[in-house]
């Protein structure tokens, strides 16, 4: 197994958090996990709420445990509460289906870890932690 290196790692967090800025969020926490959902870095903007690691970790979780971004997984799972909160507490409260979370894969789809951004709204969060994976020389896998 591959995980994410600390350098694409904090180079994720750096362009995030440069995104996040650009769009004008407040208040911004990046975490990228290793595959096995470990937190390899993290770090939150000035005016981040205390929520916020625990928040982008759950992101980055749910996108490793379910194979896509926690968009696409929201998009699933919206209208079933009761299999979110049987999921939430299956995984110890890792489970949070919104928008931010994505799985991070080198160029020959190889799963690395998980990244996820948290601060703005879910289509946003998953706008500017995307491109900060792209800028990282990864993908996600979608």
């Amino acid at each position: 197994m591959t995980d994410i290196t600390l350098k694409a790692a904090k180079t994720i967090v750096d362009a995030a958090l440069a995104g996040a800025t650009a769009k004008g969020l407040a208040g911004a926490t990046v975490v990228i996990t290793d595959i096995g959902g470990a937190i390899r870095a993290a770090e939150r903007s000035d005016k981040a709420g205390p929520f916020g690691i625990d928040i982008a970790r759950a992101k980055a979780r749910t996108a490793l445990g379910m194979r896509r971004s926690s968009i696409k997984t929201a998009s699933v799972f919206g209208d079933k509460p009761s299999i979110v909160t049987g999921l939430n507490a299956a995984v110890g409260g890792d489970f949070l289906p919104l928008g931010g979370g994505v799985v991070v894969v080198d160029a020959a789809g190889t799963i690395l870890g998980g990244a996820a951004l948290a601060g703005g709204a879910p289509d946003v969060d998953h706008e500017i932690i995307t491109a900060a994976v792209v800028a990282a020389g990864l993908a996600i896998l979608d």
